[in-house]
Protein backbone atom coordinates (compact mmCIF):
# COMPACT_ATOMS: atom_id res chain seq x y z
CA UNK A 1 0.00 0.00 0.00
CA UNK A 2 1.47 3.43 -1.28
CA UNK A 3 2.22 6.45 1.56
CA UNK A 4 -0.81 8.10 0.15
CA UNK A 5 -3.28 4.91 0.15
CA UNK A 6 -2.03 4.35 4.11
CA UNK A 7 -3.04 7.84 5.00
CA UNK A 8 -6.52 7.75 3.08
CA UNK A 9 -7.08 4.31 4.90
CA UNK A 10 -5.65 6.06 8.46
CA UNK A 11 -8.01 9.63 8.13
CA UNK A 12 -10.87 6.98 6.49
CA UNK A 13 -10.90 5.34 9.79
CA UNK A 14 -10.04 7.85 12.37
CA UNK A 15 -13.52 9.62 10.62
CA UNK A 16 -15.73 6.40 11.05
CA UNK A 17 -14.29 6.32 14.72
CA UNK A 18 -15.27 9.54 15.04
CA UNK A 19 -18.69 9.73 13.64
CA UNK A 20 -20.14 6.08 14.54
CA UNK A 21 -17.67 5.39 17.91
CA UNK A 22 -17.84 8.41 19.65
CA UNK A 23 -20.65 11.31 18.16
CA UNK A 24 -23.47 8.16 17.78
CA UNK A 25 -22.64 5.32 20.33
CA UNK A 26 -20.72 6.88 23.00
CA UNK A 27 -23.95 7.95 24.15
CA UNK A 28 -24.88 5.12 25.93
CA UNK A 29 -21.67 5.31 27.88
CA UNK A 30 -21.86 8.57 29.55
CA UNK A 31 -26.25 8.56 30.03
CA UNK A 32 -25.98 7.94 33.83
CA UNK A 33 -23.85 11.01 34.12
CA UNK A 34 -26.09 12.92 32.00
CA UNK A 35 -29.21 11.85 33.29
CA UNK A 36 -27.84 13.26 37.01
CA UNK A 37 -26.80 16.58 35.69
CA UNK A 38 -29.74 17.20 32.93
CA UNK A 39 -32.39 15.15 34.80
CA UNK A 40 -33.23 13.09 31.98
CA UNK A 41 -36.88 9.93 32.65
CA UNK A 42 -35.70 6.85 30.91
CA UNK A 43 -38.10 7.99 28.09
CA UNK A 44 -36.65 11.03 27.37
CA UNK A 45 -33.40 9.41 27.20
CA UNK A 46 -34.57 6.37 25.16
CA UNK A 47 -36.01 9.35 22.69
CA UNK A 48 -32.73 10.89 22.67
CA UNK A 49 -31.06 7.96 21.50
CA UNK A 50 -33.20 7.77 18.78
CA UNK A 51 -32.00 11.63 17.14
CA UNK A 52 -28.81 10.37 16.58
CA UNK A 53 -30.34 7.31 14.32
CA UNK A 54 -32.73 9.88 12.53
CA UNK A 55 -29.86 11.87 11.89
CA UNK A 56 -28.00 8.93 10.35
CA UNK A 57 -30.99 8.29 7.96
CA UNK A 58 -31.53 12.02 6.99
CA UNK A 59 -27.41 12.30 6.56
CA UNK A 60 -27.35 9.63 4.22
CA UNK A 61 -29.36 11.05 1.14
CA UNK A 62 -27.95 14.30 1.55
CA UNK A 63 -24.45 13.58 1.58
CA UNK A 64 -24.95 10.91 -1.58
CA UNK A 65 -26.48 13.80 -3.39
CA UNK A 66 -24.12 16.30 -2.38
CA UNK A 67 -21.03 13.87 -2.79
CA UNK A 68 -20.74 13.35 -6.64
CA UNK A 69 -21.81 17.61 -6.54
CA UNK A 70 -18.73 18.24 -4.32
CA UNK A 71 -16.47 15.39 -4.79
CA UNK A 72 -15.40 12.90 -1.74
CA UNK A 73 -13.08 15.08 -0.07
CA UNK A 74 -15.22 18.27 0.69
CA UNK A 75 -17.87 15.55 2.04
CA UNK A 76 -15.57 13.83 4.24
CA UNK A 77 -14.30 16.92 6.17
CA UNK A 78 -17.61 18.42 6.53
CA UNK A 79 -18.58 15.07 8.31
CA UNK A 80 -15.90 15.87 10.40
CA UNK A 81 -16.99 19.03 11.18
CA UNK A 82 -20.47 17.81 12.04
CA UNK A 83 -19.34 15.99 14.34
CA UNK A 84 -17.13 18.43 16.19
CA UNK A 85 -19.72 20.90 16.02
CA UNK A 86 -22.83 18.53 17.76
CA UNK A 87 -20.37 17.17 20.35
CA UNK A 88 -18.95 20.41 21.43
CA UNK A 89 -23.13 21.73 21.70
CA UNK A 90 -23.15 18.10 23.55
CA UNK A 91 -20.42 19.16 25.78
CA UNK A 92 -22.27 22.48 26.57
CA UNK A 93 -26.12 21.32 26.86
CA UNK A 94 -27.74 22.33 30.43
CA UNK A 95 -31.26 21.46 29.04
CA UNK A 96 -32.79 18.11 27.46
CA UNK A 97 -33.98 19.72 24.22
CA UNK A 98 -29.70 21.05 23.93
CA UNK A 99 -28.82 17.56 24.49
CA UNK A 100 -31.86 15.89 22.34
CA UNK A 101 -30.41 18.44 19.36
CA UNK A 102 -26.97 18.20 19.71
CA UNK A 103 -27.26 14.46 19.40
CA UNK A 104 -29.02 14.54 16.41
CA UNK A 105 -26.27 17.04 15.05
CA UNK A 106 -23.68 14.49 15.90
CA UNK A 107 -25.33 11.36 14.81
CA UNK A 108 -26.10 12.82 11.06
CA UNK A 109 -21.79 12.91 10.70
CA UNK A 110 -22.16 9.03 10.48
CA UNK A 111 -24.59 9.37 6.86
CA UNK A 112 -22.50 12.56 6.29
CA UNK A 113 -19.41 10.01 6.16
CA UNK A 114 -20.06 7.10 4.62
CA UNK A 115 -20.54 7.78 0.98
CA UNK A 116 -17.55 10.39 0.59
CA UNK A 117 -15.52 7.25 2.45
CA UNK A 118 -16.98 4.79 0.12
CA UNK A 119 -15.70 7.04 -3.26
CA UNK A 120 -12.68 7.71 -2.72
CA UNK A 121 -11.79 4.35 -1.70
CA UNK A 122 -13.05 2.84 -4.56
CA UNK A 123 -11.49 5.99 -6.89
CA UNK A 124 -8.14 6.35 -4.97
CA UNK A 125 -6.94 3.11 -3.77
CA UNK A 126 -5.63 -0.19 -6.10
CA UNK A 127 -8.60 -2.54 -6.67
CA UNK A 128 -6.21 -5.28 -5.59
CA UNK A 129 -5.69 -3.28 -1.91
CA UNK A 130 -9.71 -2.16 -1.74
CA UNK A 131 -10.54 -5.12 0.29
CA UNK A 132 -7.98 -4.43 2.87
CA UNK A 133 -8.53 -0.92 2.57
CA UNK A 134 -12.19 -1.66 3.49
CA UNK A 135 -11.93 -3.87 6.26
CA UNK A 136 -9.56 -1.71 8.12
CA UNK A 137 -11.91 1.23 7.76
CA UNK A 138 -14.88 -0.46 8.91
CA UNK A 139 -13.26 -1.58 11.65
CA UNK A 140 -13.49 2.30 12.92
CA UNK A 141 -16.50 1.34 14.99
CA UNK A 142 -15.16 -0.81 16.93
CA UNK A 143 -12.41 1.66 17.89
CA UNK A 144 -13.95 4.31 18.41
CA UNK A 145 -16.05 2.75 20.69
CA UNK A 146 -13.28 1.00 22.56
CA UNK A 147 -11.41 4.47 22.36
CA UNK A 148 -14.48 6.15 24.25
CA UNK A 149 -14.09 4.02 27.37
CA UNK A 150 -10.51 5.45 28.53
CA UNK A 151 -11.57 8.54 27.78
CA UNK A 152 -14.40 8.10 30.58
CA UNK A 153 -11.92 6.83 32.70
CA UNK A 154 -9.62 9.60 32.64
CA UNK A 155 -12.91 12.23 32.65
CA UNK A 156 -14.88 10.26 35.37
CA UNK A 157 -17.82 11.97 35.65
CA UNK A 158 -17.40 14.55 33.69
CA UNK A 159 -19.47 13.86 30.18
CA UNK A 160 -18.93 17.09 29.52
CA UNK A 161 -14.89 17.04 29.45
CA UNK A 162 -15.52 13.60 27.63
CA UNK A 163 -17.34 15.18 24.76
CA UNK A 164 -15.08 17.87 24.34
CA UNK A 165 -11.68 15.93 24.17
CA UNK A 166 -14.04 14.06 21.03
CA UNK A 167 -14.48 17.66 19.74
CA UNK A 168 -11.18 18.11 19.22
CA UNK A 169 -10.45 14.95 18.16
CA UNK A 170 -13.14 15.34 14.88
CA UNK A 171 -11.92 18.97 14.30
CA UNK A 172 -8.04 17.29 13.96
CA UNK A 173 -9.95 14.54 11.87
CA UNK A 174 -10.80 17.22 10.03
CA UNK A 175 -7.24 18.60 8.90
CA UNK A 176 -6.21 15.07 8.32
CA UNK A 177 -8.90 14.42 5.92
CA UNK A 178 -8.56 17.51 3.87
CA UNK A 179 -4.87 16.82 3.19
CA UNK A 180 -5.24 12.90 2.57
CA UNK A 181 -8.77 12.41 0.47
CA UNK A 182 -7.63 13.31 -3.14
CA UNK A 183 -9.37 16.42 -5.14
CA UNK A 184 -11.48 14.44 -7.64
CA UNK A 185 -10.06 14.06 -10.91
CA UNK A 186 -11.89 15.63 -13.83
CA UNK A 187 -12.89 12.71 -15.22
CA UNK A 188 -14.46 11.81 -11.84
CA UNK A 189 -16.11 15.43 -11.65
CA UNK A 190 -17.70 15.11 -15.63
CA UNK A 191 -18.37 11.16 -15.28
CA UNK A 192 -19.14 8.73 -17.89
CA UNK A 193 -22.28 8.91 -19.67
CA UNK A 194 -21.99 5.44 -21.37
CA UNK A 195 -20.79 3.07 -18.79
CA UNK A 196 -24.40 4.55 -16.44
CA UNK A 197 -26.17 4.01 -19.52
CA UNK A 198 -24.67 0.17 -20.21
CA UNK A 199 -25.29 -0.57 -16.32
CA UNK A 200 -28.50 0.89 -15.83
CA UNK A 201 -29.79 -1.03 -19.15
CA UNK A 202 -28.45 -4.42 -17.15
CA UNK A 203 -29.59 -3.75 -13.76
CA UNK A 204 -32.78 -5.32 -12.52
CA UNK A 205 -35.44 -2.95 -10.28
CA UNK A 206 -35.30 -1.66 -6.50
CA UNK A 207 -37.41 -3.72 -5.56
CA UNK A 208 -36.66 -7.98 -5.40
CA UNK A 209 -38.80 -10.45 -4.36
CA UNK A 210 -36.78 -11.66 -1.30
CA UNK A 211 -35.81 -7.81 -0.10
CA UNK A 212 -38.04 -8.43 2.60
CA UNK A 213 -36.41 -10.71 4.53
CA UNK A 214 -32.97 -8.73 4.48
CA UNK A 215 -34.96 -5.89 5.23
CA UNK A 216 -36.74 -7.72 8.10
CA UNK A 217 -33.99 -9.34 9.37
CA UNK A 218 -31.98 -6.15 9.55
CA UNK A 219 -34.54 -4.08 11.27
CA UNK A 220 -34.58 -7.19 13.76
CA UNK A 221 -31.33 -7.11 14.79
CA UNK A 222 -31.91 -2.83 15.07
CA UNK A 223 -34.46 -3.50 17.50
CA UNK A 224 -32.69 -5.90 19.51
CA UNK A 225 -29.73 -4.02 19.77
CA UNK A 226 -30.77 -0.22 20.19
CA UNK A 227 -31.47 -1.43 24.25
CA UNK A 228 -28.13 -2.57 24.57
CA UNK A 229 -26.24 0.41 23.04
CA UNK A 230 -28.49 2.90 24.97
CA UNK A 231 -29.00 1.45 28.62
CA UNK A 232 -26.17 -1.11 29.14
CA UNK A 233 -23.72 1.23 31.21
CA UNK A 234 -26.98 2.70 32.78
CA UNK A 235 -27.82 -1.04 33.84
CA UNK A 236 -24.47 -1.93 34.85
CA UNK A 237 -23.95 1.28 37.27
CA UNK A 238 -27.85 1.36 38.73
CA UNK A 239 -28.45 -3.08 38.73
CA UNK A 240 -25.22 -4.65 39.16
CA UNK A 241 -24.23 -1.61 41.46
CA UNK A 242 -20.68 -1.17 39.56
CA UNK A 243 -19.14 2.28 39.50
CA UNK A 244 -18.79 4.00 36.56
CA UNK A 245 -15.37 2.49 35.90
CA UNK A 246 -16.88 -1.04 35.45
CA UNK A 247 -19.44 0.36 33.08
CA UNK A 248 -16.37 2.03 30.74
CA UNK A 249 -14.67 -1.54 30.98
CA UNK A 250 -17.60 -3.02 29.75
CA UNK A 251 -17.83 -0.25 27.01
CA UNK A 252 -14.22 -1.19 25.79
CA UNK A 253 -14.75 -4.47 25.68
CA UNK A 254 -18.08 -4.13 23.29
CA UNK A 255 -15.25 -2.09 21.06
CA UNK A 256 -12.36 -4.68 21.25
CA UNK A 257 -14.62 -7.41 20.85
CA UNK A 258 -16.53 -5.51 17.72
CA UNK A 259 -12.96 -6.39 15.91
CA UNK A 260 -14.32 -9.70 15.62
CA UNK A 261 -16.79 -9.09 13.25
CA UNK A 262 -14.52 -8.42 10.20
CA UNK A 263 -14.43 -12.56 10.06
CA UNK A 264 -18.10 -12.25 9.20
CA UNK A 265 -16.91 -12.74 5.17
CA UNK A 266 -14.97 -15.96 5.94
CA UNK A 267 -17.52 -17.43 8.52
CA UNK A 268 -20.42 -16.88 5.51
CA UNK A 269 -17.94 -18.37 2.82
CA UNK A 270 -17.69 -21.38 5.06
CA UNK A 271 -20.68 -21.84 6.99
CA UNK A 272 -23.44 -20.03 5.06
CA UNK A 273 -25.31 -16.88 5.80
CA UNK A 274 -28.33 -18.74 7.49
CA UNK A 275 -25.44 -20.43 9.92
CA UNK A 276 -24.19 -17.69 10.57
CA UNK A 277 -26.87 -14.92 11.25
CA UNK A 278 -28.72 -17.42 13.32
CA UNK A 279 -25.60 -18.24 15.67
CA UNK A 280 -24.85 -14.52 15.70
CA UNK A 281 -28.82 -13.83 17.05
CA UNK A 282 -28.51 -16.50 19.32
CA UNK A 283 -25.43 -14.61 21.32
CA UNK A 284 -27.07 -11.34 21.20
CA UNK A 285 -29.77 -12.65 22.33
CA UNK A 286 -27.43 -14.26 25.46
CA UNK A 287 -25.77 -11.08 26.13
CA UNK A 288 -29.07 -9.38 26.90
CA UNK A 289 -29.93 -12.19 29.01
CA UNK A 290 -26.82 -12.32 30.84
CA UNK A 291 -27.16 -8.16 31.36
CA UNK A 292 -31.24 -8.58 32.34
CA UNK A 293 -30.63 -11.89 35.01
CA UNK A 294 -27.23 -11.63 36.09
CA UNK A 295 -26.42 -7.72 36.21
CA UNK A 296 -24.30 -8.14 39.64
CA UNK A 297 -22.33 -10.60 37.82
CA UNK A 298 -18.83 -9.58 37.17
CA UNK A 299 -18.42 -12.24 34.66
CA UNK A 300 -21.28 -12.31 32.94
CA UNK A 301 -21.51 -8.80 32.39
CA UNK A 302 -17.66 -9.16 31.23
CA UNK A 303 -18.91 -11.89 28.98
CA UNK A 304 -22.28 -9.70 28.26
CA UNK A 305 -20.13 -7.11 26.84
CA UNK A 306 -17.55 -9.79 24.60
CA UNK A 307 -21.16 -11.47 22.88
CA UNK A 308 -22.79 -8.40 22.14
CA UNK A 309 -19.46 -6.40 21.00
CA UNK A 310 -18.57 -9.18 18.35
CA UNK A 311 -22.20 -10.22 17.78
CA UNK A 312 -23.17 -6.73 16.67
CA UNK A 313 -20.31 -6.04 14.19
CA UNK A 314 -21.13 -9.89 13.15
CA UNK A 315 -24.57 -9.07 12.22
CA UNK A 316 -23.50 -6.08 10.00
CA UNK A 317 -21.07 -7.80 7.80
CA UNK A 318 -23.87 -10.53 7.21
CA UNK A 319 -26.57 -7.75 6.03
CA UNK A 320 -23.55 -6.67 3.73
CA UNK A 321 -22.60 -9.98 2.44
CA UNK A 322 -26.66 -10.72 2.43
CA UNK A 323 -27.88 -7.22 0.46
CA UNK A 324 -24.62 -7.46 -1.88
CA UNK A 325 -25.99 -11.17 -3.04
CA UNK A 326 -29.34 -9.92 -3.46
CA UNK A 327 -28.34 -6.49 -5.27
CA UNK A 328 -25.75 -7.82 -7.32
CA UNK A 329 -26.16 -6.13 -9.57
CA UNK A 330 -26.92 -3.00 -7.44
CA UNK A 331 -23.99 -3.35 -4.83
CA UNK A 332 -24.81 -0.13 -3.61
CA UNK A 333 -28.90 -0.51 -2.76
CA UNK A 334 -27.60 -3.87 -1.69
CA UNK A 335 -25.39 -2.95 1.09
CA UNK A 336 -27.42 0.36 2.14
CA UNK A 337 -30.79 -0.97 2.71
CA UNK A 338 -30.02 -3.70 5.17
CA UNK A 339 -27.99 -0.70 7.34
CA UNK A 340 -30.86 1.80 6.98
CA UNK A 341 -33.22 -0.50 8.39
CA UNK A 342 -30.98 -1.49 11.11
CA UNK A 343 -30.74 2.41 12.10
CA UNK A 344 -34.75 2.01 11.54
CA UNK A 345 -35.20 -0.69 13.72
CA UNK A 346 -32.66 1.37 16.45
CA UNK A 347 -35.06 4.80 16.02
CA UNK A 348 -37.85 2.65 17.05
CA UNK A 349 -36.34 0.20 19.47
CA UNK A 350 -34.16 3.04 22.03
CA UNK A 351 -37.46 5.12 22.47
CA UNK A 352 -39.35 1.60 23.50
CA UNK A 353 -36.51 0.19 25.68
CA UNK A 354 -36.45 3.24 27.67
CA UNK A 355 -40.31 3.25 28.24
CA UNK A 356 -40.31 -0.36 29.20
CA UNK A 357 -37.15 0.40 31.53
CA UNK A 358 -39.07 3.03 33.41
CA UNK A 359 -41.85 1.01 33.52
CA UNK A 360 -41.72 -2.57 34.17
CA UNK A 361 -37.69 -2.45 34.48
CA UNK A 362 -34.32 -3.65 33.18
CA UNK A 363 -34.85 -7.17 33.34
CA UNK A 364 -37.84 -7.32 31.25
CA UNK A 365 -36.76 -4.90 28.79
CA UNK A 366 -33.74 -6.55 28.40
CA UNK A 367 -35.82 -10.45 28.18
CA UNK A 368 -38.03 -8.81 25.69
CA UNK A 369 -35.32 -7.56 23.49
CA UNK A 370 -33.29 -10.80 23.55
CA UNK A 371 -36.96 -12.62 22.29
CA UNK A 372 -37.07 -9.77 19.47
CA UNK A 373 -33.39 -11.28 18.40
CA UNK A 374 -34.53 -15.00 18.51
CA UNK A 375 -37.60 -14.07 16.99
CA UNK A 376 -35.19 -12.73 13.89
CA UNK A 377 -33.96 -15.83 13.83
CA UNK A 378 -36.80 -17.08 11.82
CA UNK A 379 -36.31 -14.65 9.21
CA UNK A 380 -33.52 -16.53 6.79
CA UNK A 381 -31.60 -15.94 3.10
CA UNK A 382 -32.88 -17.71 -0.20
CA UNK A 383 -31.05 -17.94 -2.78
CA UNK A 384 -32.31 -16.32 -5.87
CA UNK A 385 -31.27 -18.10 -9.36
CA UNK A 386 -32.57 -14.56 -11.71
CA UNK A 387 -29.73 -12.65 -9.33
CA UNK A 388 -27.40 -14.89 -10.40
CA UNK A 389 -28.06 -14.32 -14.12
CA UNK A 390 -28.07 -10.77 -13.66
CA UNK A 391 -24.92 -10.88 -12.09
CA UNK A 392 -23.82 -12.65 -15.55
CA UNK A 393 -25.19 -10.04 -17.66
CA UNK A 394 -23.78 -7.08 -15.98
CA UNK A 395 -20.38 -8.41 -16.02
CA UNK A 396 -20.25 -9.47 -19.72
CA UNK A 397 -21.79 -5.75 -20.76
CA UNK A 398 -18.81 -4.25 -18.67
CA UNK A 399 -16.73 -5.95 -20.85
CA UNK A 400 -12.45 -6.20 -20.50
CA UNK A 401 -11.78 -2.47 -20.38
CA UNK A 402 -13.64 -1.48 -18.02
CA UNK A 403 -13.19 -1.54 -13.80
CA UNK A 404 -13.90 -5.34 -12.88
CA UNK A 405 -16.86 -6.29 -10.44
CA UNK A 406 -15.62 -6.97 -7.02
CA UNK A 407 -15.28 -10.38 -6.14
CA UNK A 408 -17.73 -9.63 -3.20
CA UNK A 409 -20.30 -9.96 -5.26
CA UNK A 410 -19.71 -13.44 -6.06
CA UNK A 411 -18.55 -14.74 -3.04
CA UNK A 412 -18.76 -13.42 0.75
CA UNK A 413 -16.32 -10.30 1.14
CA UNK A 414 -16.99 -7.19 1.58
CA UNK A 415 -17.31 -5.15 -1.52
CA UNK A 416 -15.71 -1.51 -2.38
CA UNK A 417 -19.20 0.04 -1.08
CA UNK A 418 -18.37 -1.30 2.48
CA UNK A 419 -19.89 1.65 4.31
CA UNK A 420 -22.98 1.09 6.42
CA UNK A 421 -24.34 4.32 5.29
CA UNK A 422 -24.86 4.27 1.27
CA UNK A 423 -28.65 5.58 0.39
CA UNK A 424 -31.07 4.04 -1.51
CA UNK A 425 -30.05 5.27 -5.06
CA UNK A 426 -33.45 5.20 -6.35
CA UNK A 427 -34.71 7.64 -4.37
CA UNK A 428 -31.13 10.00 -4.56
CA UNK A 429 -31.74 9.90 -8.50
CA UNK A 430 -34.94 10.69 -8.82
CA UNK A 431 -33.99 13.59 -6.01
CA UNK A 432 -31.16 14.46 -8.07
CA UNK A 433 -33.18 14.99 -11.00
CA UNK A 434 -35.73 17.05 -8.93
CA UNK A 435 -32.77 19.05 -7.46
CA UNK A 436 -31.36 19.77 -11.51
CA UNK A 437 -34.84 20.96 -12.65
CA UNK A 438 -35.58 22.99 -9.60
CA UNK A 439 -32.41 24.83 -10.70
CA UNK A 440 -33.28 25.71 -13.93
Amino acid sequence: MTRQELRLVVAGTLLIGVSYGLARFAYGLFLPSMREDVGLSSAMAGAIGSGAYLGYCLAIVVSALLVERFGARLMAVVAALVAAAGMAVIAVSTSAVWLAGAILLAGASTGLASPPMAQAVSTSIATARQGRANTVINAGTSLGVAISGPVAFIATGQWRIAYAAFAVTALFNAVLLLVSVPRPRGSEERGDASPKEEDRRNRGGLWRASAWRVMLAAAGTGIASAAYWTFSSESVVTQGNFDQAMANIVWILIGVAGLVGGLAGDLVKRFGINGVHRSTLAALALALCLLALMPSSLPAVLLSAVLFGAGYIMLTGIYLVWGVRLYSDRPAIGLGLPFLMIAVGQIVGSPLAGYLIGSRGYAFCFILFALIALATMLVGYRSDKKQDERQKKVVAARGAGRKPVSSSMTDSSVHDFYMPAMPPLGLIEKMGRWFHLVRR
